[in-house]
């Protein structure tokens, strides 16, 4: 194979791979359809068929095909299969709104009670069918409830619902929007339910973060997702808004602080004031140790020391950002380069990085979160997570949320880096000085230069009689005197001209 039709192979693989990284992937909206749910189908002014048809428009995704479909426990109802799709195809509207009303609460076979619901058998078959086997998002909209009576496989199949989840490679991205709705059916009455959004394979996952931080996913709900994996997804940030060193500019471009006016020769302390931005939700830090560190790009790492004050943080809200941390950033003198190089430089630029980190980290949930889902949670739930604690008490809910909330325990430290730039100018006095002696020496040499070639009238003493004659320097002339006698006359740079008599040939000569 010749060179050329390698390299053009490889480029049509380089350039199909990315189109295939950037295509937009299937999505999946898996409503639980089982008896639990009772009450968000059929009570009166239930507006939740209209939230799943807006959470439908808010994530779709344009040019992707996305699904519609009902899970409850495969092989109970007969004629059904469990996912059931409903819609599959490109997002319409009127078809959504549709396939969302035909929404029903089957029942049984032999008899009149509601289906159970098996999520692990809803997420595999919604990964199966509904995304085809390829990356995707799966919505999935359950009130973490089936029935207390289900049998031991269904049991089994929940626990390892909740372990896919946790422990699966595949699944990248996991979050969960808990929502209030109050609702009254003819058999049961709910709190609320949760959405969760799956992020299958990478490209889910990194289509599920665009969803989420898109306007219209933002605007449908009061409050930020709960990031139950990883826990720290978009956690915690610094921003810093005072530079107290004067004569030093600083600010952000392009995510790297730039740091300008720094005295190379003198060395700097670099003061700024940042806060620490906790961007979890729903939890606070209840108490970290904070380190600042410095890592340098280059042969000299390690040039720049690092503080910051106080040491320690607590009970920082979520959403929130703390108190004025102090930052110092000492940079010690920088050598000029020897050599030519050295002395035409006029900076250094020094890259590194900033790192916050949070030692003895403990997080906790905040107690208005808690508060909030006491409704949704605060009742039998699905017992393969694991779940237990007393009902009623806000502080209590914790231990009633499936394992996934409380993974968040497993967390004990976390760290938070800044890119750096340091332009450090060297001082110009030494340029200068070489500048002007090169100057000085060049001029001089001109000044040579022209003298040796300008000729001067200058007087010289022939014996006894002066004579004015032009000239040149370290050139020669003889000249005769008025008495017949001959000369050799010789002029230098400075002083007067010299004259030797030259001896008079004899007379036989």
């Amino acid at each position: 194979m010749s060179m050329f039709l390698r390299i053009f192979l490889m480029l049509v693989l380089a350039l199909g791979g990315h189109a295939r990284a950037e295509a937009p992937v299937r999505q999946i909206f898996l409503v639980q359809d089982s008896g639990w749910m009772e009450p968000f189908l059929t009570a009166e002014g239930s507006q939740f068929r209209p939230l799943v048809e807006a959470l439908v428009a808010a994530a779709r995704v344009p040019g992707a095909d996305m699904a519609v479909a009902t899970f409850d426990q495969d092989g109970q109802v007969p004629g059904r299969t469990s996912p059931r799709i409903l819609y599959d195809g490109a997002y319409d509207a009127a078809r959504v709104r549709a396939a969302i009303a035909s929404i029903d609460l089957p029942r049984k076979a032999g008899g009149t009670a509601y289906a159970d619901a098996d999520f692990n058998g809803a997420l595999l078959g919604a990964i199966r069918t509904g995304l085809r086997g390829r990356d995707g998002v799966i919505w999935m909209v359950t009130n973490n409830k089936n029935s207390p009576g289900n049998s031991a496989e269904v049991e089994r199949n929940t626990a390892a619902f909740y372990a896919a989840l946790r422990d699966s490679a595949a699944i990248s991205r996991i979050v969960a929007y808990p929502v209030r709705m109050p609702l009254k059916g003819r058999n049961f009455s709910e709190g609320g339910f949760v959405i969760y959004g799956i992020g299958y394979g990478a490209a889910g996952g990194r289509a599920l973060e665009s969803a989420v931080s898109a306007p219209a996913l933002k605007a449908l709900f009061s409050h930020p997702p709960v990031s139950l994996k990883p826990v720290l997804a978009g956690g915690l940030t610094l921003r810093f808004d005072r530079l107290d060193t004067g004569g030093l500019q600083a600010g952000l471009e392009n995510g790297v602080l730039i740091v300008s006016g720094a005295d190379a020769a003198a060395g700097t302390a670099l003061r700024l004031t940042a806060h620490l931005r906790n961007g979890l939700y729903p939890q606070r830090v209840a108490a970290a140790r904070l380190a600042l560190s410095w890592s340098e790009v280059g042969t000299e790492a390690g040039l720049a020391q690092a503080a910051v004050s106080p040491a320690e943080i607590a009970d920082l809200a979520p959403q929130a950002e703390s108190g004025p941390l102090s930052v110092v950033l000492t940079l010690p003198p920088i050598r000029r380069p020897s050599g030519l190089a050295g002395l035409l430089s006029d900076g250094r630029t020094v890259d590194g990085t900033l790192t916050l980190r949070l030692a003895d980290l403990r997080l906790a949930l905040d107690p208005a979160f808690l508060e909030r889902v006491r409704p949704i949670f605060g009742s039998g739930l699905l017992s393969g997570d694991q779940m237990g604690g007393p009902v009623g008490d806000a502080r209590a809910v914790e231990g009633r949320l499936p394992g996934l909330f409380r993974d968040y325990r497993g967390v004990s430290e976390a760290s938070v880096s800044l890119p750096v730039r340091i332009e450090a100018a060297f001082s110009p006095w030494p340029l200068i000085a070489a500048a002007s002696a090169a100057l000085a020496l060049a001029a001089a040499s001109g000044l040579g230069a022209l003298a040796l070639t300008r000729a001067r009238v200058q007087t010289v003493m022939l014996g006894t009689v002066s004579k004015r004659v032009s000239l040149r320097p370290y050139r020669t002339q003889t000249l005769r005197a008025p008495d017949g006698s001959r000369w050799q006359v010789r002029a230098g740079l400075w002083g007067p001209a010299r004259a030797t008599r030259l001896q008079e040939p004899g007379p036989g000569a």
